[in-house]
């Protein structure tokens, strides 16, 4: 009984759980949370834009959505008290905006928060990070505090200094504080385990017993020791806030003197700039952002805002970590830049050793080099078989002139030897010379009007009867109809004149000529000079897509060559010129397949799948699929009829087409609206599909040549010019046609015109 109970109890707790996870997920997903930013020093210090940058890059890819809102308690600044009160405020103002969670930046920021003892904060979750001196006992006290701690490791650091640059004088810039005073304990407790000396009383002194002088003395002018050789490793404490301004000097230009910050403390603020050589770090602050941090032994920013981001989404979701305070994955990192402008070789480094910060071009300057050269060579083949293709297409067209003056002296000796025959008119009929009557095998002189009409073609009757002999209109005619006088149909012309007498018809002369060779050689001239035009076409075209093709072409090799050949580029121009050559890259590859696109479609080798289709469920899909790309502060509107229709075409290009005028209709528009919808003709055999929009509308000139190829309404803006070409092929296709309205400054109406049978 106990298991069968267990049986019918377990699926519904685990459908349950299912559902509670479920709900948890998405409501992480489509919740914004509100989120106070804590940083523990002023507005502008050097790494706040990128502790909340990488903070919400970190918290974007915990699919959270957010909101968030900064304070800045500015600790070096303040007083104690003063500081706390400050904080007490801060608590206040983020629990009045709403906030969810709070997040803390570093040491004072966490204590001043925790110590300034508001109740409100117990009702926050609360996530810090960065901490490199935590008050245990303090944090403790809130158990809705959370977070990642990175507690330095002093001796690594040291001995990374001496691997690099040798046995050296290490110096710390500390003052009287109680904090000052615990990191000084606990760096000389490691150094002592780790038989590191360390020392802390009258520096000079200790400076004179600790170095070997070779050959040198003090340098007066240059504040310098030359020939200086340290024969032991040595940490020491340099009093910033009693010693004189020139005896930390003196100290910080020793030849084997290195800084290692160990807080971001007034004291220890910019105390890296007095030394000649690269600083160390046993904390984050400022590496990456200073050009004199070379490196250290600790958690790199990255790392730390990664593990709070964690720890956010972890809290959000309402679970707690298994212990309070966690230490962040610590590493060796070293500055690329920084070494670059000290001189320091990158070769054999430690295989624990990470290189951070290396740009971009320098990181993949070889698949950079073999993309631009692979490139070039594509586009020189390209142009090579282009200039082939054009050698070969000015041949056909040398080809096809000859061939067409050849026809043209043929024609001409075919006019001057055709069968023409001479008539007039006689009462009621027409009299023509003997040999046209031999040729229809008529036994009379003589042949009337409705005689005549038995030998034209049916269609051409109406009009010979209408125009044929009206003097009242005409004193010259010539007309062309369709004959058989010779067993088949053939063009014949009649030509005829009025010879007046005192100002009335008396007698009317023609001719009546064969010319179907003449309309058998017009349209031989007709192809011909079709396969002119082609011939010119395809010439232009050539013309316009090298010019496309260079253009993107030059921008790449250009600024490729730039990035190589230029070291001394800032990074944000090389980022600028990646940029660059990735976007003309793009717009190389947009090319190449617009034309490929169009080359098919001209060969007739795509395939079209024609089926019955819903019109109105069709666009609205096709409108639905582009909300999503409709640009800020456009409206996006749908006009269908209540009146479906069906048509037949194939809905994958039909949804090119109608994507192309959308495109454009949100490139070119900046307010307004831009509508998708459709009409159904009077006699209900057509359909209009309509994109209109309130943009910069059209010319009516360019209204004549837009669907032309390699034409673009604005030349600075991105694009082949091959769009609506493609689109007008492929409509040409499914036996429908392109139209446009438009009026300059109001807007236009692309339209798509199908037929319904």
């Amino acid at each position: 009984m106990k298991n069968i109970l267990i049986i019918k109890i377990l699926p519904r707790i685990l459908v349950l759980s299912f559902s509670l996870l479920w709900n948890v997920f998405t409501t992480q997903a489509t919740h914004s949370y509100k989120v106070a930013l804590v940083h523990s020093y002023e507005r502008n210090y050097h790494d706040a834009q990128r502790y909340r940058q990488t903070l919400e890059k970190e918290l974007a890819a915990n699919n959270i959505k957010f909101e968030i809102r900064e304070y800045f308690l500015d600790c070096e600044e303040f007083d104690y008290y003063l500081e706390l009160s400050r904080a007490s405020y801060f608590i206040d103002e983020f629990t009045k905006w709403g906030a969810e969670i709070v997040a803390v930046f570093n040491n004072q920021a966490t204590y001043s928060l925790l110590k300034c003892d508001n109740p409100k904060l117990k009702r926050i979750p609360v996530v810090f990070s960065g901490l490199y001196c935590p008050d245990k006992e303090l944090i403790r006290q809130y158990p809705n505090a959370t977070g990642y701690v990175d507690i330095p490791d002093y001796t690594r650091t040291i001995r990374m200094i001496e691997q690099l640059m040798g046995k050296s004088r290490v110096i710390l810039m500390s003052g009287i504080g109680i904090m000052n005073n615990e990191i000084w304990s606990n760096l000389n407790e490691q150094c002592r385990k780790a038989h590191i000396m360390a020392y802390e009383g009258d520096v000079l002194e200790h400076i004179l017993t600790h170095r070997i002088i070779q050959e040198g003395v003090f340098n007066q002018d240059m504040n310098t020791i030359d020939n200086e050789r340290i024969d032991t490793t040595v940490v020491m404490r340099l009093m910033s806030e009693t010693l004189p301004l020139r005896t930390i000097q003196l100290t910080a230009r020793g030849t084997h003197t290195y800084f290692m910050q160990t807080a971001r403390t007034f004291s220890s603020l910019d105390a890296a700039d007095f030394f000649t050589n690269p600083s160390f770090a046993t904390i984050n602050d400022g590496f990456g952002s200073k050009d004199n941090m070379l490196g250290g032994y600790f958690t790199p920013l990255e790392t730390q805002l990664k593990d709070m981001a964690n720890g956010i989404a972890q809290r959000l979701r309402g679970e707690m970590p298994r212990q309070q305070m966690t230490q962040s994955r610590k590493e060796y990192v070293l500055n690329w830049k920084v070494m670059q402008r000290y001189g320091i070789s990158t070769k054999n480094l430690p295989s624990e050793y990470h290189l951070m910060y290396i740009p971009f071009t320098v990181r993949y300057r070889y698949y950079i080099l073999f993309s631009s050269v692979s490139g070039s060579l594509l586009v020189l083949l390209l142009i090579a078989y282009l200039t082939h293709s054009l050698t070969r297409e000015r041949k056909r067209k040398k080809d096809a002139l000859l061939h067409l003056l050849y026809e043209h002296e043929t024609l001409k000796l075919a006019i001057e030897g055709g069968t023409t025959y001479a008539w007039r008119k006689e009462k009621d009929g027409l009299s023509f010379d003997s040999h046209f009557y031999k040729l229809i095998s008529y036994p009379r002189k003589f042949i009337t009007l409705e005689q005549i009409l038995t030998f034209l073609h049916p269609e051409d009757s109406e009009s010979f009867r209408k125009n044929f002999l009206k003097g009242d209109k005409h004193i010259n005619y010539k007309g062309q109809y369709r004959c058989n006088f010779s067993g088949e149909y053939q063009w014949w012309e009649f030509r005829y004149s009025f010879v007046f007498n005192d100002g009335q018809a008396s007698v009317v002369t023609g001719l009546l000529q064969n010319i179907q060779e003449i309309k058998d050689r017009e349209a031989e001239l007709i192809e011909a000079r079709h396969l002119a035009e082609c011939a010119e076409l395809r010439q232009s075209f050539l013309n316009n897509m090298s010019h496309e093709i260079r253009t993107p072409l030059n921008a790449i090799v250009g600024f490729s060559n730039i990035l190589i050949s230029d070291p001394d580029l800032t990074e944000e121009d090389r980022q600028e010129f990646v940029d660059i050559i990735n976007t003309n890259n793009a717009l190389l590859l947009n090319l190449i397949s617009d034309i490929l696109e169009l080359s098919r479609i001209d060969s007739g080798t795509v395939s079209f799948t024609v089926c019955e289709e819903d019109l109105r469920t069709l666009l609205y899909s096709y409108y639905q699929a582009f909300s999503m790309q409709i640009k800020p502060g456009l409206e996006f509107l749908q006009d269908f009829p209540d009146k479906d229709v069906i048509v037949h075409v194939d809905s994958m290009r039909l949804q090119q087409i109608i994507n192309n005028f959308l495109t454009n209709a949100n490139k070119f528009t900046d307010t307004g609206y831009i509508k998708l919808g459709y009409r159904l003709s009077t006699d209900e055999k057509t359909v209009r599909i309509f994109v209109e929009d309130t943009g910069k509308g059209i010319s009516p000139n360019e209204q004549e040549i837009i669907f032309d190829r390699f034409y673009k309404h604005d030349e600075f803006a991105q694009g082949t010019g091959l769009g609506l070409s493609i689109c007008r092929s492929i409509i040409d296709r499914m036996q429908g046609r392109l139209e446009v309205e438009s009026e300059e400054g109001k807007g236009s109406r692309f339209m798509v015109v199908l037929p319904l049978e």
